[in-house]
């Protein structure tokens, strides 16, 4: 798909279909959030964590409907597939810059999984996993690192259509 259909395509998709993406589909997302800009070439400060088993996936919406108090809260969005970009914390807080470039790996992914046809939306939620020991233990973290970004994707229950993009969408206060 060319750049600008991308663009105009991707969305954020909350409703699967129940079927796996494939392992091809898998190694070109996370390709896609290895190329991504990160803060002072710090990826050594960034891990990835690919959660394809159903149960783990059920523990993490559990542990988010107890972090927001909401029984109808879905976090991981039904999808099958959800890739968790965690940050290394430094002298226990985590740099805004390394959050920052953890959204930078989520949108590159979410923009290869438009290209790829499938559906995806960027999970800020995800960080309620934060107060649930049991979920970070089967997450397998490396010592020091937290999650605040994830990418729920999967095969959507309807495709995402191409649409104009208006240019005042976002308030924009150019300067010359």
């Amino acid at each position: 798909m060319e750049w600008n259909n991308v663009m105009r395509t991707r969305k954020s998709c909350r409703e699967y279909i129940d079927q796996q993406i494939t392992t091809a589909q898998l190694k070109a997302l996370l390709e896609a959030g290895c190329a991504a800009p990160v803060a002072r070439g710090k990826f050594e400060q960034l891990q990835l964590t690919v959660v394809q088993d159903k149960e783990l996936l059920d523990m993490i919406d559990a542990a988010a409907k107890q972090s927001y108090g909401d029984d109808s809260f879905s976090c991981t969005r039904g999808a099958p597939t959800v890739i968790i970009v965690s940050v290394q914390e430094d002298q226990g807080q985590i740099a805004p810059n390394m959050i920052a470039s953890a959204g930078c790996v989520v949108q590159n992914m979410h923009l290869a999984a438009t290209d790829l046809g499938l559906g995806s939306v960027y999970l800020g939620s995800i960080q309620a996993v934060n107060n649930s020991f049991e979920v970070l233990y089967k997450l397998k973290l490396k010592d020091g690192f937290w999650p605040v970004a994830a990418l729920a994707v999967g095969n959507a229950k309807e495709p995402a259509r191409e649409r104009e993009i208006p240019v005042d969408k976002i308030f924009t206060n150019i300067i010359a």
